[in-house]
């Protein structure tokens, strides 16, 4: 009964482990998409596409609705650092460069989502 045991732990830990593996190889292939775009949108209009390999280290501002957003591209990432909404969520999210992972400022209606990107050499327009 002792080898059945161990056979049947052996082959849960190898099961686990080749799921592990998937998993990691899926995160990290998510990881390297490179083009990626981030489109800003003030109240469902997208107002600044910034392409975000291209975009290091810069600084936008966007109008919202009740105030300024200032956002921040840094290492294929993108960020809000400052607005003057009351519970600060948006600047709490931090860096993103997920594309499922928007970004989202509800007082000022602003919203920053990430998609893949083209060869397009546009980093601003509107």
């Amino acid at each position: 009964m002792d080898k059945k045991k161990l056979r049947n732990d052996i082959i849960l830990i190898a099961s686990l482990l080749v799921v592990a593996l998937v998993a990691l190889i899926i995160v990290l292939v998510n990881k390297t998409n490179k083009n990626l775009v981030a489109n800003v949108y003030v109240r469902n209009e997208i107002v600044l596409r910034i392409d975000l390999d291209k975009s290091n280290d810069q600084h936008f501002e966007v109008d919202g609705i009740n105030g300024k957003v200032h956002i921040h591209v840094k290492d294929g990432a993108i960020a809000v650092v400052e607005s003057n909404c009351p519970h600060q969520d948006c600047v709490h999210m931090g860096y993103v460069s997920e594309t499922n992972r928007p970004i989202i400022c509800a007082y000022n209606q602003v919203s920053i989502v990430i998609e893949g990107g083209s060869e397009s050499n546009t980093v601003v327009v509107g």
